[in-house]
């Protein structure tokens, strides 16, 4: 099967392949992205939450820490760099939650969210990538569930955190 690259970004691709589906020749458009880590941070029944400016959204959000996967950056690497730029934290260990793919009609996005066990400051705080503007807070883990149904959390990997965190919780 042909592919065509149609754009070529910073954070993704743009390609065209043609498929074969049921015996049927078809065109994609994909989206090629190298994937991304989402990092749960949870302590004393509380989440932590970054607070930024998502152009594509056209809104402030709240969500979990999270960052692009480099090239050739193994998730945990990603991981451990977001935590320290966003939240000027670091971990002792961080367990995988799941690894999910947040649009697989049309993205080849993977985003590994793991939980962060150990938390404490850095010595050194890494600096926010350009253009970021995020600052952190911690939020209730109820306060956050009812963020998610009142529709002011509306980030597939926050909701996942929050509700794993929660499942979590009920279970000790």
């Amino acid at each position: 099967m042909r592919e065509k690259e149609i754009f070529h970004g910073h954070v993704f691709d743009v390609i065209q392949k043609e498929v074969e589906i049921d015996g049927r020749e078809c065109i994609r458009d994909l989206v090629v992205h190298h994937g991304g880590v989402a990092l749960s941070c949870v302590k004393d029944h509380q989440i932590l939450l970054v607070r930024q400016t998502r152009t594509a959204a056209d809104a402030i959000t709240l969500e979990i820490p999270a960052g692009t996967i480099e090239p050739h950056e193994k998730p945990d690497v990603t991981g451990l760099r977001e935590l320290n730029e966003e939240a000027g934290l670091t971990c002792e260990k961080m367990n995988l939650i799941t690894a999910f793919w947040p649009t697989p009609g049309y993205s080849t996005e993977v985003i590994y969210v793991y939980e962060c066990l150990g938390l404490s400051e850095v010595n050194q705080r890494r600096p926010l990538d350009e253009g970021e503007d995020i600052t952190s807070l911690w939020m209730d883990l109820d306060e956050a569930k009812r963020a998610i149904e009142q529709g002011s959390i509306r980030d597939g990997k926050t909701i996942i955190a929050i509700y794993h965190a929660l499942l979590k919780e009920k279970d000790h």
